[in-house]
């Protein structure tokens, strides 16, 4: 889940991020009791006020704001616009400030009713050490957005580069050429694969030229959580911070905004949007997965081509224990997850209901559905029981099989390197499993791939089956994120390769593989049915091949780098 913060490097515009150092391990986190939405809204008044009060300006050059009148959907094409949510839509950063939504609507006409929804990556956090400034384990964007966060025409230039993906907006040249030198191919085309063909060869995904939807990251909760919580300082008991981990509330205004002011069908003529692809990276891509049916419910019309491209953000399987409940030893065995999940799901309110408060608020009759947890939202939105809990026989895998039920004739798909420095970290570091606390070094991160390896192990073992959810899995880019985000400014060094004939790791007879995260991309966003193109279910060998990249990554592997605990 990598920050914002942390600096790009390499040259012509590839930077790299450079992972802080490894963490030892947190106090235990205090169970804290449940704050109801007044005492949330009130939060969020209060801070929005404070907020309001020092602003000295409220735009910059090249910024494009919604007009106090409304959204004109077609009147700034090709154009990043913000909007930022009142006070009373419920939406907030975790600090109580404004929460905002960039759009821009596609200048071509054939795209403009294509439409990818972006959430930004930038870590998590879930107790007063994790979410105070500075923690090794933390959250991007703890004091709040500014306004203009994305300013102008480019998202490269004008903000923060966690949010720069070939994906979304496309590289330069010299950052391709740069890219395919270190890294080698990397392409997303199936043909052109030779020096005299660059321009083809670092050819753009269409999904660069649809319309785009960009939910910046400020709640620490991966979009995933509807609780207010006040955390103790373990150290000093009369010191205390406040988190209001708002995400599902963020998109559930933002879905009431565009629904309200008919954004589906004013793209095109066709009153309805085309096609629509949900995505995110690191801690974007688990928000991609926890909103999908919210988003696909508000947005998605009968004709609707519907894709998911959760990038980095693997739901480890593990039964989820309620708190203070005993972790049985065979379960923290076969699913080192599931102390992790204990700790976040509890702060961030997965099974949360509103309280009595909540319910008979005069004059607030939407409080009881903002105080509802991710596994409420999900049984609403989808129709389904959402089983997680180990005492009712369920765990986090659940996720992705009721996805795959209902959604049966979606696109959906999970990107992750199996070598990801950074989600290993925040699971087991974050869980303070025993194999890891302590550790440093070589040691510290042969223990924490071991975990990440089992863990991932068994997320293959759950998607192989699910006709419509495939899975992109390379080895390693250890010189770039420390091997985590596949689809983290540019394609290249993400390379898998199968025979023809041979059977894809989903177990089905497929013709030859030769291929980056680009084809898969390309696969999820396609309109042939899962009859004529299935889903690609593809692993990569262990081992990178031989490039600069991968000899940079031995080199910095010496020294340790990329070890740490988050980036």
């Amino acid at each position: 889940m990598h920050r914002t913060r942390t600096l790009w490097r390499l040259a012509a515009a590839l930077a790299f991020m450079l992972s802080m150092a490894t963490a030892g391990a947190a106090p235990a986190a205090t169970p804290q009791v449940q704050k109801s939405r007044a005492d949330a809204q009130a939060f969020i008044d209060e801070s929005t006020a404070r907020y309001n009060a020092g602003l000295k300006s409220s735009s910059k050059p090249g910024q494009t704001i919604v007009p106090a009148a409304g959204p004109v959907w077609t009147a700034d094409l090709d154009t990043w616009v913000e909007y930022t949510f009142p006070a009373s839509s419920g939406a907030s950063c975790m600090n109580g400030t404004p929460y905002r939504m960039y759009y821009k609507i596609a200048s071509e006409a054939s795209m403009r009713d294509k439409v990818l929804v972006d959430f930004e990556g930038g870590g998590a956090c879930w107790d007063f050490d994790s979410c105070k400034p500075g923690s090794k384990l933390g959250a991007s964007n703890p004091d709040g957005l500014a306004s203009g966060y994305i300013q102008g025409d480019g998202i490269l230039t004008k903000t923060a580069t966690a949010l720069t993906s070939p994906v979304l907006d496309g590289n330069t040249f010299l950052t391709n050429a740069a890219a395919y030198f270190v890294f080698g191919r990397g392409t997303g085309t199936l043909d052109n694969r030779s020096w005299w063909n660059f321009p083809k060869f670092t050819s753009q995904p269409e999904t660069q030229r649809w319309t785009k939807l960009v939910f910046p990251y400020c709640t620490g909760d991966v979009n995933s959580g509807a609780s207010f919580r006040v955390f103790e300082d373990p150290s000093n008991p009369q010191n205390s911070k406040k988190a209001n981990f708002n995400g599902l509330n963020n998109v559930r205004a933002a879905m009431a905004f565009l629904r309200q002011n008919k954004f589906a069908e004013s793209l095109s003529s066709r009153k309805s949007i085309q096609q629509l692809l949900v995505y995110g990276a690191s801690a974007g891509g688990y928000s991609s997965l926890a909103n999908y049916p919210m988003i696909r419910e508000a947005l998605a019309g009968d004709k609707t081509r519907v894709a998911m491209f959760d990038d980095s953000g693997p739901i480890l399987p593990a039964p989820i224990y309620k708190q203070r409940e005993e972790i049985l030893a065979s379960d923290l065995d076969k699913t080192p997850a599931v102390k992790f999940w204990q700790k976040v799901t509890d702060a961030w309110g997965w099974f949360q209901q509103p309280t009595a408060a909540d319910a008979k608020t005069p004059g607030h009759p939407e409080y009881a559905e903002q105080a509802k947890g991710l596994v409420a939202r999900w049984e609403k939105a989808t129709g389904e029981k959402v089983e997680l809990l180990k005492s009712r026989g369920g765990d986090t895998g659940n996720l992705n099989k009721v996805l795959s039920k209902r959604y049966a004739q979606d696109r959906l798909g999970l990107g992750s390197f199996q070598q990801d420095q950074v989600i290993s970290s925040f699971a087991f570091v974050g869980g303070q499993n025993a194999e890891v606390v302590g550790l440093t070094g070589d040691a510290f991160r042969e223990a924490k791939m071991k975990l990440f390896t089992k863990e991932m192990n068994l997320v293959r073992a759950e998607l192989g089956p699910l006709p419509n959810y495939g899975y992109y899995m390379p080895w390693s880019r250890y010189v770039l994120l420390g091997s985590h985000v596949t689809t983290a400014l540019t394609f290249a060094g993400t390379d898998i390769w199968r025979a023809s004939n041979l059977r894809d790791d989903g177990g089905r007879i497929a013709p030859e593989f030769n291929g980056d995260v680009g084809f898969f991309l390309n696969n999820l966003v396609s309109t042939e049915s899962l009859a004529s193109l299935p889903v690609l279910k593809e692993v990569g060998a262990p081992g990178e091949s031989f490039s600069v990249g991968s000899l940079i990554g031995t080199v910095l592997s010496w020294f340790r780098v990329f070890d740490g605990s988050a980036a």
